[in-house]
């Protein structure tokens, strides 16, 4: 949720850090990422802009969506080389779905939000076709949006299948990755504002149970920001407060019990406010956020910094422990 239009000064990358700087052609802070294929990588962000790498980074296609210039891409959702998602977020008619199906080349609207309290924070799928987009509430309840047909269609999840939002609850839009669902139809919501809580579903989004956070809460810039799931299990969240990045104490939480109840592990107290986490493997963690990169060996219980390098979103190359972040003033970088 909230609109997290400001931008963050980031320290320029070190040739040591290991991270292989991109030429993806963006110029605006970037906060969409999606990661296809060892080869293929989409990724979106402000004015418009997108890119799209089919050779694992040696060159880009970048572009500018038509007419849609003013729009803050959010969040991508890569299907191939070829097709894609993009979901911008903003108040109003500023929270849109556009698909393409040609690399980019050609862009189709396939959603326009009109209801002015809805403000779009991120998207997921659990396979090419059956996903979810996460809004801000307009009656005291997650705004949730499914399509069954890869983002062509889009109706709103009843929201009596949904509990209850307390007053001044939301989502983040700062990563896309305050959702996460996976093929086996779990899903995964974590907010912040008022309270931080973590809610989930075993069954595509058709009934959910809700678990709280410890992370900072009760200030509108506070909470839960990014969650992903493990194995075994396993999840991970991450957040803090984006006003004041540099406290730490309650900035990373896990579950063993797939998110019936959370801890804050005592080796993960130093970790300042984090905008995204993800899975590795089974033993590794990776968590990035303006303050820097941090990474687990040990599934979370303790911590170390990677690079004082900040970054506003990640994901991982599947089975092949290449990261891949993105930040402010278009900056894409790859980590293995």
């Amino acid at each position: 949720m909230k609109y997290l239009l400001f931008l963050f000064l980031f320290p320029a990358l070190h040739a040591q850090s290991g991270f292989n700087s991109q030429q993806s052609g963006m110029t605006g802070t970037i906060r969409g990422l999606d990661v296809v294929a060892e080869k293929v990588v989409w990724v979106s962000g402000t004015k418009g802009e997108f890119s799209v790498t089919r050779n694992g980074g040696i060159s880009w296609f970048h572009d500018t969506v038509p007419g849609a210039g003013k729009l803050d891409f959010r969040d991508v959702q890569g299907f191939s080389a070829k097709e894609a998602l993009l979901m911008s977020a903003g108040p109003g008619t500023g929270s849109a779905i556009y698909r393409t199906v040609n690399g980019g080349k050609k862009w189709d609207l396939m959603y326009q939000n009109t209801d002015p309290k809805a403000f779009f924070d991120g998207m997921d799928f659990f396979d090419k076709n059956h996903g979810l987009i996460i809004g801000d509430p307009v009656d005291e309840k997650p705004y949730l949006l499914e399509t069954k047909d890869g983002g062509r269609t889009w109706l709103r999840l009843k929201p009596d299948r949904v509990p209850d939002l307390v007053s001044g609850e939301y989502a983040f839009a700062a990563s896309g990755t305050s959702l996460d669902a996976n093929p086996d139809g779990s899903c995964y919501l974590v907010t912040g504002g008022s309270v931080a809580r973590a809610f989930r579903s075993a069954d595509f989004g058709k009934t959910w149970e809700v678990a709280p956070l410890p992370f900072m809460q009760g200030d509108p810039a506070a909470g839960a920001f990014s969650v992903a799931a493990g194995l075994k299990k396993q999840l991970a969240a991450a957040g803090g407060n984006y006003q004041k990045m540099t406290i730490s104490g309650v900035n990373i939480a896990l579950s063993s019990d797939n998110g019936l109840s959370w801890n804050v592990p005592e080796g993960a107290s130093q970790v300042p406010f984090m905008e995204c986490v993800r899975w590795i493997n089974a033993e590794t963690l990776v968590a990035c956020g303006p303050p820097g990169v941090w990474i687990s060996q040990d599934s979370g219980k303790s911590w170390s910094e990677v690079s004082k390098d900040g970054f506003h979103t990640m994901e991982v190359v599947p089975n092949r422990g290449a990261v891949w972040m993105a930040g402010n003033k278009g900056k894409v970088v790859k980590w293995r």
